[in-house]
């Protein structure tokens, strides 16, 4: 199922109901991270950032701040429990991103490359999405700015220890 993003503009929620607010500069993200889909052989694959997320239905994240433990735990059970073409994904862990470090990934012209959107849901109000700030420029353009959020994803933790922190 694709999110329905009205827009793009970080300053306005997009869940104003459900929402805790927009994501601020100094809040932590978390990817949840899986093996053999984002990860093989202890490298990081390119699906981990795929460009459908990028462009159309948003990188999914974490608000840190705003989920629990259990939230966190009920969300990865749910990614597990859905069949992968015969293969068992497990999880490897989750990336800690800075939303501040995302935001400061520009192009040449000094913009930000990305946006993080708030976009809670009635089950996760910590939830939030990461679209490359300018969609309609098509896959090529995706394809060109995911390694810069894919150098963010090499923070990972399991979900107890980020948890106690």
């Amino acid at each position: 199922m694709e999110l329905s993003v009205p827009h793009l503009n970080e300053r306005v929620s997009a869940a104003p109901g459900v929402s805790p607010g927009v994501v601020e500069d100094s809040e932590t993200l978390l990817r949840e991270i899986f093996f053999p889909y984002h990860v093989q052989g202890g490298s990081l694959q390119l699906a981990a950032v795929s460009l459908r997320e990028l462009r159309k239905t948003g990188f999914s994240v974490h608000r840190k701040k705003h989920v629990t433990f259990e939230l966190v735990e009920n969300s990865i059970k749910m990614r597990l429990s859905r069949p992968r073409k015969g293969i068992a994904w497990k999880i490897e862990g989750l990336a800690e991103i800075l939303s501040l470090d995302v935001r400061k990934i520009t192009g040449f012209d000094n913009k930000s490359l990305f946006v993080i959107i708030d976009t809670a849901l009635e089950d996760n109000p910590g939830h939030a999405s990461i679209y490359a700030a300018h969609p309609e420029k098509g896959d090529a353009y995706a394809r060109k700015i995911r390694f810069h959020l894919m150098e963010l994803l090499t923070n990972v933790k399991t979900l107890e220890i980020i948890f106690q922190q």
